[in-house]
């Protein structure tokens, strides 16, 4: 069974802060963040860990149809199944234990990366540098989004 998402700083920091491929060896880093918004939603369920679509495009801020080729995509490796509430009349999604077993070796990897980074560079540098990221980040998100409206 997975920890708390919340324990995993490793796996946040990578995720929040590296568009990069690199770190992630067994699963693509687009798919592991589906199958990361997937576990997050299953933790917070109130439906017995049913993962809907409708929460999972309100999680991830996508549209459905979106969320729904993402998520058939996820079938199609063999990371996700597809259930029927026959209740609700509604498909929810399911992680499968592929999909757990590589999640865990890619959070163990990033772990043992962000421990590396912590020796060689330190914990004030690292911040630091996620700081000045974060900052790049947001004047290019501005950059993009004025170039967006000069083109409309």
């Amino acid at each position: 069974m997975m920890e708390s998402l919340l324990n995993h700083k490793e796996e946040q920091f990578f995720l929040d802060n590296f568009n990069v491929d690199r770190i992630f060896y067994t699963i693509g880093r687009a798919d592991y963040l589906f199958l990361y918004h997937i576990k997050h939603c299953e933790t917070r369920s109130k439906q017995g860990k049913r993962v809907y679509l409708s929460v999972l495009a309100d999680t991830m801020n996508m549209p459905i149809p979106q969320i729904s080729k993402a998520v058939e995509n996820l079938r199609n490796k063999g990371y996700v199944s597809w259930k029927t509430d026959s209740e609700a009349g509604k498909t929810y999604v399911k992680l499968t234990s592929k999909a757990v077993e590589l999640m865990r070796d890619e959070r163990e990897r990033m772990e043992n990366s962000y421990k590396r980074i912590l020796e060689e560079i330190g914990e004030e540098e690292l911040e630091r540098t996620i700081r000045t990221m974060r900052t790049i980040t947001g004047i290019l998100k501005e950059l993009a989004a004025e170039t967006e409206e000069d083109q409309s």
